[in-house]
């Protein structure tokens, strides 16, 4: 989160960041586990993969969901009232008309109890930063028709819905199929799209989707090697939510051939590097132990030797 007070408000342009992969693996896996009836880690999953994605590829993220506007800068993600009673945003963008836009990724539909909240947090965020916001909220799972406005008193709050449902995953995978057969170039608005492949619509697999997306991006030579480790992360970060164990074996063939493999290997290999330091100075240490052991025996063996002496023992 961007931790921004009122009094210190300030707006982060649009830059590179130099967040690490390895991070983001880390907070958005089970270290090797799934569990498909663990709803909260895959809602926090999601979340986690759309900040990713919205951080560094906004300016290709925001036409998939029906925004024309182009963004110029981040601003603030946590309020912080009086009252000690902190709201955290999920995104927030400055358009190039001035206007905010703020983002909400929703796995659950809450109703009024989340309209309430949308609304305060769009409220304050106006007060603070005077200007208008318009608030997105990205609906995944099985919500295709969430409430969308609330009528309370003389007032109408309305929040602009992107079901992500309606994306159809089969229509973008034969897209890019299609591309890839004419010799075109992959880019970064075809890749963007690949870590949202298991909350689309569409009647594939989500296995297939995601071996299918892996191989999109050994194909995407034109992409740097940063932003596609980045996508890949994505993506395998979202496999371990919607794979089981035996789905997950079965993709590893493919994320070997990819980046992200390369890395996690890389990593595999620097840990094993490490295990092999770890034993050879837990070895070492054993036998400086057994060295000190044997000469303080020789020592206590002279001194008691000495002292038979002294007691005419000897």
């Amino acid at each position: 989160m961007n931790k921004r007070y009122h009094s210190k408000l300030e707006e982060l342009p649009l830059s590179d960041s130099t967040q690490q992969i390895e991070v983001f693996l880390e907070n958005s896996t089970d270290s090797g586990t799934t569990n498909h009836n663990d709803m909260d880690s895959v809602n926090q999953t999601e979340d986690a993969v759309m900040k990713l994605m919205m951080e560094f590829f906004s300016e290709e993220m925001l036409p998939v969901f029906g925004i024309t506007q182009k963004a110029t800068a981040f601003t603030l993600t946590e309020e912080i009232h009086l009252e000690l009673k902190k709201g955290y945003l999920d995104f927030n963008l400055v358009m190039e008309n001035g206007s905010i836009s703020h983002f909400e990724f929703q796995s659950t539909n809450g109703g009024k109890k989340d309209l309430r909240r949308f609304r305060t947090y769009e409220s304050n965020l106006s007060y603070i930063l005077q200007k208008p916001v318009t608030t997105y909220v990205l609906f995944s799972g099985k919500i295709k028709r969430p409430m969308t406005k609330l009528k309370e008193g003389i007032n109408t709050y309305r929040i602009h819905p992107v079901i992500m449902s309606q994306q159809n995953a089969d229509h973008l995978l034969e897209e890019l199929r299609s591309k890839v057969s004419r010799g075109e170039a992959l880019t970064r608005k075809d890749l963007v799209r690949l870590p949202l492949l298991p909350i689309f619509g569409g009647k594939s697999s989500q296995l297939e989707r995601i071996q299918t997306a892996f191989e999109f991006t050994t194909k995407a030579e034109q992409v740097s090697k940063e932003d596609v480790e980045k996508i890949e992360a994505a993506i395998y970060a979202m496999a371990t939510k919607f794979l089981n164990h035996t789905e997950l074996e079965q993709i590893k063939g493919g994320v070997k051939m990819t980046y992200l493999g390369q890395l996690l290997v890389e990593e595999g290999r620097k840990e094993e590097k490490k295990n092999t330091e770890r034993e050879r100075l837990r070895a070492e240490k054993a036998e400086m132990d057994a060295k000190k052991a044997k000469e303080d025996a020789k020592k206590a063996e002279k001194e008691l030797r000495e002292l038979k002496k002294q007691l005419g023992l000897a």
